[in-house]
């Protein structure tokens, strides 16, 4: 029986199928993006010769009776929406009323997807595991390998999420000469009409009882006709948001925009295309562009145009060679920074991004092109092609390599970024706010130090614990009434205090014999010191040497005072506080005092900006707090 109709094949008494698959639900998060990128993976995988490859979006309206088989749809639908109702599965059920609804409208939105200079879907004819057969017939079925951009065979379920009604149609025109087309349409299992069979909840439209498809193409859209080689995509019912172009450019430059700038995909969306020549002009348009993504595009299209950007090809291991960009802003341009390298592979399809590479404003990319790297990252991707998961790798011996792999990778990064971002002889970068962290040799205040600090890696600002502060300035006291305990022994109320041999917690306080906690000695004439926090200072800092645990800490004084404390402490990813032991310093260039990793006895002048140079145990980034208590 040769008829074009639509037949939805039984299950032969197996499993039944819902309505939201795994595979569908892949792509509902965000279906118009995720659409967008797929359509371009495949197609940048079909490329047939040197020529770029072509991809139009282009939305247009038909009548109902347009759809072929409508109501062969619509009655399957019924019968789904029944058999879920009986089965008392409301979500399903109010879901199939809707797509009811919007199969029986009088105009159907649809969107027709084109590509150009590929192959085309081949092996129309075949029931082997073709291209035409493993995208129409196969689940997480592929036989795409080596740099191929997609490989696990669902992404094709996008097209159907984009569809009010699940319904898509496939046309192709082949290298090979073959023309055919099929109509899918994924619904839910239901009873067999005259049967207590169930189906597979799909449904095909093809010429007999195989489901073979239709061989010649097919022009939904009545103002297109298939030329040249290629695939046409027909999604029904298309979900045309209003923001629907936006989205797709947004997600076309954000994956793909390596490809466009190296002239290997042009893509045209309704009247709107981006290639080579036009792409300055929609990355810079805002309009074009989710906000979102903004700074992300505009720093990708910089790091590939812009000459001052750091570029440099690092060797992984046996692996192959990466080729790294970096960018580094100044303040006025730092929106434009995101603070991540762009992780892309080929065929210069963006996979994911390395966050935190710095902290100073500054972009990055890595490519991975088409090498022994390429492959072995490939095959630990997620279906969306949106990270890399080592938990896909069952054997831990391979696990552990490819760890490793991908650590040298991340770390060859890191020690690039580091490098050319740090400070030389005759290299400066604008540390944001670098100058109120560092005060001036020549500063109003005279203070400072002639002698420069070495730095050797990147500053890097840390990312500070928020110090409790009062109202107004002053002191304040933790729980106990105390902050920083003197070191002068235990203490009851009644007993008196222990005389101490030497000073109170400074170096240079003056020691005090009696059981009170404050005011005046016994005599009336001596005051008794006690141990305060200041509030109200603002501290910054940031490492220059993050091996060597060197930080710098400035801040400027809102006090008068003879004798004070400085204590750190550090954050550990669990969010512990530990105390940090500080074993050297230099205040404003002059050799600081340290006892039990604290900075002891020091001299503070109201509106004087310190420079505090500090060795400690740390040995790598960490959220650090710091504390200064004095003697009152």
């Amino acid at each position: 029986m040769n008829d074009k109709m639509w037949r939805f094949v039984g299950n032969n008494y197996a499993t039944e199928t819902g309505l939201d698959t795994a595979d569908m639900e892949t792509f509902k998060k965000d279906p118009i993006s995720s659409l967008a990128r797929e359509i371009c993976q495949n197609s940048i995988d079909a490329r047939a010769g040197k020529d770029k490859v072509v991809i139009e979006f282009h939305s247009f309206e038909i009548t109902k009776d347009d759809i072929p088989g409508r109501e062969r749809i619509e009655k399957e639908m019924i019968s789904c929406e029944e058999y879920q109702k009986r089965r008392n599965n409301p979500k399903d059920k109010e879901q199939l009323e809707r797509m009811i609804k919007e199969v029986g409208r009088d105009r159907i939105q649809c969107l027709r997807i084109s590509d150009y200079n590929t192959t085309g879907l081949l092996g129309v004819s075949s029931r082997e595991e073709t291209p035409f057969y493993l995208l129409t017939k196969g689940s997480g079925l592929s036989n795409k390998v080596g740099t191929s951009g997609g490989s696990k065979g669902i992404g094709k379920y996008a097209s159907f999420v984009a569809s009010a009604f699940n319904t898509v149609f496939y046309s192709t025109y082949t290298k090979e000469q073959e023309q055919g087309y099929i109509g899918i349409c994924k619904l839910c299992s239901t009873t067999i009409e005259g049967s207590d069979e169930k189906t597979q909840g799909i449904g095909y439209y093809g010429i007999d009882e195989k489901n073979n498809p239709i061989l010649e193409q097919i022009s939904i859209d009545p103002n297109f006709k298939r030329k040249s080689f290629g695939t046409d995509i027909y999604i029904l019912g298309f979900k045309n948001e209003e923001t629907w172009e936006k989205e797709i450019v947004t997600k076309v430059l954000d994956s793909f925009l390596s490809a466009i700038y190296y002239d290997e995909l042009e893509v045209i969306i309704n009247d709107k295309v981006i290639n080579k020549q036009s792409l300055s002009d929609i990355v810079y348009n805002d309009e074009l562009i989710t906000k979102k993504f903004q700074s992300s595009i505009k720093s990708q299209y910089i790091l590939l145009n812009d000459p001052t950007v750091y570029k440099e090809k690092i060797q992984i291991s046996e692996y192959g060679e990466v080729e790294l960009y970096l960018k580094s802003f100044s303040k006025d341009e730092s929106y434009l920074a995101t603070n991540e390298c762009v992780m892309i592979r080929y065929p210069y399809m963006k996979i994911t991004s390395l966050r935190g590479i710095s902290s100073i404003p500054c972009s990055a990319m890595c490519i991975i092109p088409n090498n022994q790297l390429n492959k072995i990252l490939r095959e630990i991707e997620n279906p969306q092609h949106t990270d890399w998961e080592l938990r896909r790798i069952d054997d831990s011996a391979k696990r552990a390599e490819v760890n490793a792999i991908y650590r040298e990778l991340k770390s060859s990064i890191v020690d690039f970024v580091q490098s050319k971002l740090a400070l030389s002889e005759n290299d400066e970068i604008d540390v944001e706010g670098a100058g109120d962290y560092l005060p001036s040799v020549d500063s109003e205040s005279g203070l400072g130090s002639n002698e420069e600090i070495t730095i050797t890696e990147q500053p890097k600002v840390v990312k500070k614990l928020k110090n409790k502060v009062k109202d107004k300035i002053g002191v304040y006291e933790d729980s106990e009434g105390m902050a920083l305990q003197p070191d002068v022994g235990d203490h009851e109320e009644g007993e008196g205090s222990p005389v101490p041999e030497g000073t109170n917690s400074g170096r240079t306080g003056e020691p005090h014999d009696s059981d009170q906690e404050e005011g005046l000695d016994g005599d009336g004439n001596k005051d008794i010191m006690k141990i305060a926090q200041l509030s109200g200072m603002s501290y910054r800092y940031f490492v220059t040497d993050k091996k060597n645990g060197k930080y710098v800490i400035s801040f400027t004084s809102l006090y008068d005072e003879e004798n004070c404390d400085l204590e750190m402490s550090h954050l550990d990813d669990g969010g512990n506080k530990y105390k940090t032991q500080i074993t050297n310093c230099s205040i404003n260039g002059s050799e600081g005092y340290v006892e039990n990793g604290i900075i002891k006895g020091f001299e503070l002048k109201n509106g004087v900006k310190y420079k505090i140079e500090v060795d400690t145990d740390l040995e790598d980034y960490y959220a650090c707090e710091v504390k200064i208590y004095a003697n009152r």
